[in-house]
């Protein structure tokens, strides 16, 4: 069994066993440097497709804003067209036209096209905030579950090293005529079950390993110099600052410039036309040139029109809804990890001394069965309630730091 101050220095930070090598094909060679979340977050960045893309869709998203600067409504249009009598009486008729049409903005359609431009490229920076911070939450769940699971998987080899010691030494003493045989077979039945909880542990640790890996790119190896997030807030933080209700802001910001953008647009865009035309109408006649200039007006459709615009209005007033949901959320959820921190860190510090005392209890019935005072069933009552109350100590120092990481995540604070 663990010391009560091995317990505490070595909760989390512990070395690799040496069997988990051939297991998951790790190099066997300690890390060097300490990894924290912050590294293994920007690790699990580089690899992330949606982060990656990013960057591109924000510069699609400034190309249409420069677009919305445009003096017309939409690139200007080269119209043309040529009139000939040559294939049929052939009396010399000829005609050509050659004119532009310049789509024209509704009345204040431009700046309220470039104000929607400009709530696009907010948002698009509030989602990738966001994202950042989904992709904060995974990395740090996945990283302490993976800690723990490979604390199991320590805690359950050295019970099975502590369990295989005991059934040679109860072995020798039912040769030596001291003990009984069936005290062999239960010294035996322990060590058979502390293998198959060591396989279990191996097992549930081979799952998270390989999500681990895939999602953060590191070898599993790096988790034995972890060190947990500090408690430490930053001065001034506010709910608000949240990227989530960020995010919700910014949504409402673009749903009301669209439906700002809707009302300028009861019909499609008009057109101005400007033309040259070139006539002769046959062999003997001269030439002439003609300057055109045409405009072309749609008549709108009002009950397609109303649809829209009630249906701008709604999304407006989802995404109303959808803040005043979010900043609840936000509220709530800070409120509940601060409450599991403190809880936490309480329950961190009794299963520490219920491990001391469980440790010291252990020991003494451990000196008495080597007294011949106590009997084995007893002995194995206290070394499995000694084993578990070890066991949640360390997880305890585990979860904590869990918790810590909640807590900031909670907070939308980054690694």
């Amino acid at each position: 069994m663990y010391s009560p101050h091995r317990v505490v220095s070595t909760c989390l930070a512990f070395l690799m066993a040496s069997t988990m090598a051939s297991a998951f094909a790790e190099s066997a060679v300690e890390v060097e440097t300490e990894l924290t979340v912050r590294l293994a977050f920007e690790s699990a960045l580089s690899l992330d497709p949606e982060i990656q893309a990013q960057g591109k869709r924000l510069e699609a998203l400034e190309a249409r804003r420069s677009a919305a600067n445009a003096f017309t409504a939409a690139p200007l249009s080269v119209e043309g067209s040529y009139r000939t009598d040559r294939n049929y009486n052939n009396q010399g008729l000829r005609e050509l036209e050659l004119g532009l049409s310049a789509p024209i903005w509704n009345w204040n359609e431009r700046s309220r096209t470039q104000a929607l431009r400009d709530s696009e490229i907010e948002l698009a920076k509030k989602q990738l905030e966001q994202k950042k911070l989904e992709l904060a939450g995974l990395v740090r769940q996945t990283l302490w579950d993976t800690l723990a699971a490979n604390l199991d998987v320590e805690i359950a080899q050295a019970r099975t090293k502590t369990a295989k010691e005991l059934m040679v030494d109860v072995d020798r003493r039912v040769m030596a005529g001291e003990l009984a045989q069936t005290d062999f077979y239960q010294a035996s039945a322990l060590y058979a079950q502390s293998k198959a909880d060591l396989g279990r542990a191996l097992g549930a640790l081979g799952d998270l390993s390989a999500e681990y890996a895939a999602m953060i790119g590191l070898p599993v190896s790096t988790l034995s110099r972890i060190q947990t997030e500090s408690t430490d807030i930053p001065n001034g933080l506010k709910p608000l600052d949240h990227p989530a209700l960020k995010l919700a802001q910014a949504q409402l910001n673009a749903q009301q410039r669209q439906a700002d953008l809707v009302q300028t647009q009861a019909r499609a865009n008009p057109e101005l036309g400007l033309a040259v035309i070139s006539d002769r109408g046959a062999f003997s006649s001269i030439s002439e040139k003609s300057l055109v200039v045409s405009t072309r007006i749609p008549l709108g459709n009002s009950s397609e029109y109303q649809s829209r615009v009630l249906q701008a209005e709604s999304d407006q007033l989802a995404a109303q809804a959808l803040l005043v949901k979010t900043q609840r959320s936000v509220v709530a959820r800070s409120r509940a990890a601060e409450g599991n921190l403190d809880m936490f860190s309480q329950l961190k510090t009794s299963a520490l001394e219920q491990a001391d005392l469980a440790d010291k209890t252990y020991r003494l019935y451990r000196r008495s069965f080597d007294l011949g005072e106590t009997d084995l069933p007893t002995l194995l009552r206290f070394e499995q309630q000694a084993f578990e109350a070890n066991r949640l100590a360390r997880k305890s120092a585990v979860e904590y730091a869990a918790k810590v990481s909640a807590y900031k995540q909670a907070l939308g604070l980054l690694p």
